[in-house]
């Protein structure tokens, strides 16, 4: 049986705000260079139910099922991404499908079931990405306005249909659409 004899690792993890960690998260944290070393550390954190394993590479210090959904989307879809798209549209009651993804906008297009909920990312171009308009950033994770989420949807699908068009404010997305670049890009 192996004895974690570093506890100051151990009081790091749990003093911080950060609830996820990547993999080079815990490096930095931990100040470990060895790969193997790291590695071992975090099998035996997860052994001892300090650390939980979401995803490949990607840990917390709580249970995935008492995580907030959009932070682990978040956490999964990189840095910048953010909720938008149906989720959005659908928790304001723009569009009245029953979305059963959590859709977001991040560096890589993927699409993961962890636990229960399925997360769909969409590939977003950096230059969009980037632009924060329209974006409200939470701890943990950002959540884009009804107004940035539409924008969003008609930049990948121009055709996309809304179901409740009373509650669009048209000139202001199509402004934020010119403010982020929309209009003179393609996709």
């Amino acid at each position: 049986m192996y004895k974690i004899r570093n506890t100051d690792k151990q009081k790091i993890l749990l003093q911080t705000d950060q609830r996820i960690f990547k993999t080079s998260d815990l490096a930095l944290l931990w100040d470990i260079q060895n790969r193997n070393t790291l590695t071992k550390t975090i099998q035996r954190y997860i052994d001892r139910g300090i650390l939980f394993r979401i995803y490949k590479g990607l840990y917390s210090t709580l249970p995935v099922e008492d995580l907030n959904k959009y932070e682990v989307g978040c956490a999964i879809g990189g840095p910048f991404s953010y909720i938008s798209a149906e989720t959005i549209l659908a928790k304001e009651g723009i569009i009245f499908q029953d979305i059963k993804k959590i859709t977001l906008f991040g560096k890589k297009q993927k699409e993961i079931t962890i636990g229960d909920t399925t997360y769909l990312c969409r590939y977003l171009n950096d230059r969009f990405l980037l632009n924060r308009a329209g974006i409200n950033d939470n701890k943990g994770y950002s959540v884009a306005t009804v107004q940035r989420a539409l924008a969003d949807l008609r930049h990948i699908n121009p055709k996309f249909f809304v179901d409740n068009n009373l509650s669009i404010r048209e000139k202001e997305v199509n402004n934020l659409s010119k403010e982020i670049g929309y209009n003179d890009s393609s996709k």
